[in-house]
């Protein structure tokens, strides 16, 4: 396997690529139109992250169910990034907060947001290298 590639179900994918390169940075790669001239599909790009946007097509059973359930998106940003004036910037742009930026037990720090379907978004900056056996007793202690 090359790469993984989410490919979310969306009830407005102008919304979505609005949303994505508003809040998160991402850029639209390529947006393809349908037979009325809206999107049926949308490819963006933030550095090596991919993500694609689909149109809910009625006569699938697959497109029935709440948008955004179960889903969460986990990203990591690069080393030079900051994670808290990224988290300013979301919150700024209008981004729906989940979780504010807080430093975890196994060395990230990380906030998470919802996009206007319910899907979760999690940005995570790798803080400290901790061992297994060091993330083991980060937790235990965390438990206490």
């Amino acid at each position: 396997m090359k790469s993984v590639i989410p490919s979310l179900a969306v009830a407005d994918i102008e919304a979505s690529v609005k949303f994505y390169t508003d809040v998160l940075g991402f850029n639209a790669t390529f947006i393809l139109p349908g037979e009325d001239g809206k999107p049926v599909h949308a490819s963006m790009m933030r550095g090596d992250a991919m993500l694609m946007f689909g149109r809910l097509d009625a006569a699938s059973e697959h497109d029935r169910g709440r948008l955004g359930l179960g889903v969460v998106i986990y990203s990591t940003v690069a080393d030079d990034e900051d994670i808290d004036a990224a988290f300013a910037h979301a919150r700024n742009a209008g981004a729906k907060v989940m979780q504010e930026p807080v430093d975890q037990f196994w060395g990230h720090r990380d906030w998470g947001i919802a996009d206007p379907d319910g899907y979760l978004f999690w940005v995570s900056k790798d803080m400290k290298a901790l061992s297994g056996a060091e993330i083991t007793e980060a937790m235990a202690n965390a438990a206490d």
